[in-house]
């Protein structure tokens, strides 16, 4: 899964791992239980999601589920290796699962046959996926799932204004709303339905607007005033000068750092070794303020990639 969609499609999924297996793998889980994920195969690789669970009748099995954008040609030998290893570990052979969540044609093999050797994994396109069967959950992390699956029966107009408007049901607290939005936003590049998102987002006045975040700018304002503080108290014993230019410095650091939580989590957060090797204080005061107009933590990287 290419990097800039393998966090948030994390972050979300973990919470809908389990209506997933019900609703599109159709298994009846008791309960489950999520195991290590780093596998030790010659060369480390991390699998997106493995899971015991206790099914209806009692039988305990073992889940490997994947999400993968992109057709990987060799995803059945992927899957063979990872198969290999939890058996050998866990006594157990997985039930493989991969969701196919990118936007083009389909075409990576689910099993390979030789003199020798044939293996098999359940390959699912969730396009395939009729989008209602999560688009009214009570639950955002599930409605926003759904910009993945089949909304032919709606047309793109009617459903984008859909989703968003469960998010307004469900999530009446603006803030996190934001999040959510979001995240759909991010997801929704894998349909070519960002610009139908952010156009009827606005339109319903539902985007999260950073100049209205009270917090936000109580934090900005708390960064700068404490690191001015601790600036001129330094600045006693190293030459005031000196001291006010080094609290300016932390304070604005510690108010971008609060504004990149507020407004994208720890995908923002993850910027921060980025900002701090900064030298120009007012380079840093431009990316802060860049964070109130920033549409995605994409244009953010684009900043600071070039050459501050």
């Amino acid at each position: 899964m290419p990097k800039r969609y393998d966090k948030i499609i994390k972050e979300i999924l973990k919470d809908v791992v389990d209506t997933l297996i019900t609703e599109v793998i159709g298994l009846k889980i008791v309960k489950s239980t999520a195991i290590e994920t780093k596998l030790q195969i010659t060369d480390e690789r991390e699998a997106d999601f493995i899971l015991q669970v206790e099914l209806e009748d009692g039988t305990i099995s073992l889940l490997h589920i994947e999400f993968q954008a992109t057709n990987y040609s060799k995803m059945v030998y992927r899957e063979l290796r990872y198969w290999v290893y939890l058996s050998e570990v866990h006594g157990i052979a997985p039930l493989q699962y991969v969701f196919y969540i990118g936007n083009e044609p389909l075409t990576m093999k689910d099993s390979l046959s030789s003199e020798t050797t044939t293996h098999k994994y359940n390959l699912i396109d969730m396009r395939d996926v009729d989008c209602e069967k999560f688009l009214y959950s009570d639950k955002p992390e599930e409605v926003i799932i759904s910009i993945l699956c089949n909304y032919q029966k709606k047309g793109v107009k009617i459903f984008v204004r859909d989703i968003l408007s469960r998010l307004k049901e469900l999530v009446p607290e603006e803030t996190l709303r934001g999040k959510y939005i979001r995240q759909v936003e991010v997801l929704s590049q894998l349909r070519d339905l960002q610009g139908e998102i952010l156009k009827e987002a606005e339109e319903m006045a539902l985007m999260y607007d950073m100049e209205r975040d009270v917090r936000f700018k109580q934090g900005l304002l708390k960064g700068e005033q404490q690191g001015l503080l601790k600036g001129q108290q330094r600045g006693l014993l190293k030459g005031e000068q000196q001291g006010l230019l080094k609290g300016q410095r932390k304070g604005l650091l510690e108010g971008i750092e609060l504004g990149l939580e507020l407004k994208y989590g720890s995908a923002g957060l993850e910027l921060m070794d980025m900002v701090r090797v900064i030298d120009s204080l007012d380079k840093i005061e431009e990316f802060k303020n860049l964070i109130r107009k920033a549409g995605s933590v994409d244009e953010l990287k684009d900043f600071l990639g070039k050459g501050i």
